[in-house]
């Protein structure tokens, strides 16, 4: 008889714990792979592209590690947003270091 009355105080309890953690998890996980289709979409779009150019332009752009220069880019978009999400979720604001002469700064 005692059981039943821990078992509906361990449901009424964790209940709503498990609902808000699937919540959370499943909003991260939507978030996490949408922007990882948006930026593969993004990079195999560019990489389609490159290869309708010419065969000496496909060259150069060898040559000048055009397809490193993208990946960095697409990795660099990447962690701007994820430390943007960091910082929203922490709420730290960065501090304005340099503030226009006149106002209450000291001026030399």
């Amino acid at each position: 008889m005692h059981f039943l009355y821990i078992a509906q105080l361990l449901i009424i309890i964790l209940g709503p714990l498990v609902k808000m953690v699937l919540r959370i998890v499943g909003f991260g996980f939507i978030t996490y792979v949408g922007f990882n289709l948006i930026i593969g979409e993004a990079q195999s779009y560019l990489f389609a592209r490159m290869g309708e150019i010419g065969p000496v332009i496909q060259q150069l752009l060898g040559l000048a590690k055009f397809d490193v220069v993208v990946n960095l880019y697409f990795a660099a978009i990447s962690t701007r947003f994820m430390l943007a999400g960091i910082d929203k979720a922490t709420d730290s604001r960065r501090n304005q270091v340099w503030r226009k002469p006149g106002g209450t700064s000291i001026e030399a």
